[in-house]
């Protein structure tokens, strides 16, 4: 079985021993919806003169970078969570930069520790509140522009239309973070930034949830010794719209231009979507004026119909995400890191839980006694399997449910 293992880096430079030896615990919160942060705790050690070894350490200093990789080596001769490793065949989970700075003294000798926290560059986009204005381009445009301004890579995705200032001037009165996560929002989409593990390079990305790719290995639960999960919930809801409608007159034509949207576009991770499930019985209990569950949008800032249908669009697909899941991997008999932002495959949960699931957070807490937790969020826009699964070692069957 592979070692766990962990890095550290401050500006670039690796972590000596010493900070090894006194790391009490390290957690990284890896987010699709938001920044990923980190959080690193030291114990603090009184020196002669007096003073504690860290806190006038540079290391600790505000906006210094800070990298975390984490990971399973197969090398013996390399002690897990113990030594400086270099990093080498892990997995990048954090890069970014320190922004708060906790010191605690309590009573006892062992009671004093200095707690560090951390955002991902996306931090750096949050610091200047901005009034600008945006003509003449799309929502990509706009984001291309300003993660660009700001020295990083992006990875985006086309959006339509491209405004004009002479019908619509997209107008910013907030910073640069949350301005391009509404535009987001807006779209469907998703901002995020991660480290690109061969380059070394910070990659933001601007699109929808990737979910045609490879998923990751297998979780299972309470499924002999492939179990790999300590627990595992799921949360199925009927309330959520299944039809989106969003009207505004065109000032031009003095006509009302229209977006609906009654069904998801994204690609459906499961047998039956939410509309699937419920229709009927929706129609058999109520008598609807309009559309069976419709929710409105008002006052949304175009009178292009293009965007409209966009917006309607971005918001029914939110709202088909109507199973959230969430578990804690047994890392030892998993022997992965699972990241964010990506599918993956669960089994053991029967013929209407197992299935496709789309990663959306995942807390990586390691201990200096060696335990590495992982924790993570998921979602699903469909019940049951479909039958498109490759499930490790084998498919349908590989559920522990019946078949045929």
């Amino acid at each position: 079985m592979p070692d766990k293992a962990y890095s550290l880096t401050f500006d670039g430079n690796p972590a000596d021993d010493a900070l090894y030896t006194d790391m009490r615990e390290l957690e990284v919160d890896e987010r699709q919806d938001s920044a990923t942060t980190f959080r690193l705790r030291v114990g603090l050690t009184k020196q002669p003169g007096g003073d504690w070894n860290y806190p006038g350490d540079d290391r600790f200093s505000l906006f210094t970078n800070v990298g975390v990789a984490v990971g399973f080596i197969g090398s013996a001769e390399t002690d897990p969570f113990g030594n400086s490793i270099g990093g080498g065949g892990l997995e990048p989970v954090f890069d970014g930069y320190l922004t708060q700075v906790n010191l605690h003294l309590g009573a006892g000798a062992d009671d004093a520790y200095l707690e560090a926290l951390g955002m991902d560059a996306s931090v750096l986009l949050s610091l200047e509140e901005k009034a600008a204005s945006w003509p003449n381009m799309a929502d990509s445009d706009i984001v291309q522009q300003i993660v660009s301004d700001y020295g990083y890579n992006v990875q985006v995705e086309p959006t339509q239309p491209v405004r004009q200032d002479t019908e619509t001037l997209m107008i910013q009165r907030t910073n640069d973070a949350q301005f391009v996560r509404s535009l987001a929002r807006r779209n469907g989409y998703e901002f995020y930034f991660r480290k690109d593990p061969s380059s070394g390079d910070i990659n933001c990305t601007f699109g929808p949830p990737n979910l045609s790719g490879t998923p990751q290995p297998d979780l299972s639960i309470q499924f002999g010794e492939d179990t790999n999960l300590m627990s595992f919930e799921a949360v199925l809801t009927g309330l959520r719209p299944l039809v989106i409608d969003t009207q505004q007159v065109d000032v031009h034509a003095k006509q009302a231009n229209d977006g609906n949207a009654g069904s998801i576009q994204l690609a459906s991770l499961g047998q039956n979507d939410l509309s699937a499930l419920i229709s009927t019985k929706l129609d058999a209990l109520i008598t609807p004026l309009q559309a069976q569950a419709q929710m409105l949008l008002v006052a949304q800032p175009t009178d292009d119909a293009t965007e409209l249908q966009t917006v309607a669009q971005a918001v029914r697909d939110e709202a088909g995400w109507f199973i959230e899941a969430t578990g804690e991997i047994n890392s030892n008999a998993y022997g992965q890191v699972l990241r964010a932002g990506g599918l993956v495959l669960l089994k053991g949960a029967g013929q209407q839980y197992s299935g496709k699931y789309y990663v959306t957070r995942v807390t990586h807490l390691i201990k200096s006694g060696g335990s590495y937790v992982q924790r993570f969020e998921a979602r699903r826009n469909a019940l049951e399997v479909d039958g498109s699964e490759q499930f490790a070692g084998g498919s349908a069957a590989s559920l522990g449910v019946p078949t045929g």
